[in-house]
């Protein structure tokens, strides 16, 4: 379970690198650690950048979302999913009670108190 939420918080905040114009390798932050207002500004620095041979969709503030939520979202599923696995084995391997025990004292105080 532990590896699990090692898992999901490596991929939460792993870099994401996107092809935008100007810029083949640009950093767009991670899943949870990113900047909207840098996507912006980056955007209107780069949207005369075109060349002929780029690679590049769009511009950061068209390309960065999709990577970066989505990267995100599988981290916060991954997360999720270890979680119902924790408490679904931390139910089912519980050792049962033995009731027999506890049933017998409380009938002895509910009789020692008639008395």
């Amino acid at each position: 379970m532990i590896a699990f939420f090692a898992l999901a918080i490596g991929i939460g905040f792993w870099p994401v690198h996107a092809a935008v114009f100007g810029d083949p390798s640009y950093s767009c932050g991670s899943g949870f650690v990113h900047s909207g207002h840098q996507w912006k500004t980056d955007s209107a620095a780069a949207q005369d950048e075109r060349t002929g041979n780029d690679a590049a969709t769009g511009t950061p503030s068209d390309v960065c979302p999709n990577k970066v939520y989505g990267r995100r979202d599988f981290a916060l599923l991954v997360i999720g999913f270890a979680a119902v696995v924790g408490l679904l084995t931390l139910v089912l391997i519980q050792n049962p009670q033995d009731r027999s025990s506890s049933a017998l004292q409380a009938s002895m105080r509910v009789r020692d108190s008639k008395r």
